[in-house]
């Protein structure tokens, strides 16, 4: 038996019978069918294609799941660190803290009084004043309001009074509620100030006198507060310290804050 009629395929036949081995020893496929090891490769291709999508679907369900926790430890780390919250942010606390600040209420170092005190301390609009009779809270308020922004190292912010005095009393409070905001504040006798852990400050001074003002000549605040603002007698401090109003981080606004009882020599 000869070799073409033992392996056919390797041959062509010519038209007068005769067969002619092919060079490569291999049949010609039909036009347009692919290679089995093309097949295999086009197998291969879709197998991968199809376990990435799933792949690709798994982590984004997990960076949704990411978020959500993050968001959970952002507000338990703001609690924690700060004891600083809102009732909004405290609704978003795992339902044991919940509990916790639900069955005990030594933790809490303030809690505005409804009415005047809790309007001033949610208002966003960076110019507030609060007035009222002597005993409604002012100060207290004047005190809580700048440590909204101590978690961010840039937040600066100045309380005033008139005399040093006054001052001191203002002092006096702060010691009471600053340390269980934020613990590990500190504060510096000398220069009036508290040092916060995040590097943000609460500064302190008086203004006796219009050219006092100077003393703040250069500083830029976030926040600025004078209490009893009718106990000075001219504009002049709240429009140059109002220049002093400005800082460079988009996460922090800028207030000016006052108090202010009834009458006093500044009061028109």
């Amino acid at each position: 038996m000869t070799d073409w009629e033992k392996n056919p395929k390797n041959y062509l036949t010519n038209s007068d019978g005769s067969y002619i081995l092919k060079k490569d020893g291999t049949p010609k496929l039909k036009p347009g069918r692919p290679k089995n090891s093309e097949l295999s490769s086009l197998k291969l291709a879709l197998q991968a294609k199809n376990k990435l999508t799933k792949k690709s679907k798994k982590v984004q369900k997990l960076t949704r799941s990411l978020a959500r926790v993050k968001k959970e430890l952002d507000v338990e780390e703001k609690v924690l660190t700060s004891n600083v919250i809102t009732k909004s942010e405290s609704k978003q606390l795992p339902d044991q803290i919940q509990q916790h600040l639900e069955d005990t209420g030594t933790h809490v170092a303030f809690m505005p009084n409804e009415g005047p005190q809790t309007d001033f301390l949610a208002a966003p609009e960076k110019d507030v004043l609060y007035g009222g009779a002597a005993g409604g809270g002012k100060s207290f308020a004047m005190l809580i309001d700048p440590l909204r922004y101590c978690h961010i190292s840039e937040h600066r912010a100045l309380i005033l009074r008139r005399s040093m005095p006054e001052l001191r009393e203002l002092i006096d409070k702060s010691r009471e509620l600053y340390p269980k905001a934020f613990k590990g504040a500190k504060f510096k006798e000398v220069e009036k100030l508290w040092q916060f852990p995040s590097g943000a400050k609460i500064e302190f001074g008086f203004l006796e006198r219009d050219a006092d003002v100077y003393r703040y000549q250069g500083q830029a605040y976030s926040w600025i507060g004078f209490d009893e603002i009718t106990h000075l007698p001219t504009e002049f401090g709240w429009n140059y310290l109002a220049s002093r109003l400005r800082t460079t981080n988009p996460e922090l606004k800028t207030y000016l804050r006052c108090t202010a009882n009834p009458g006093g020599v500044g009061a028109q």
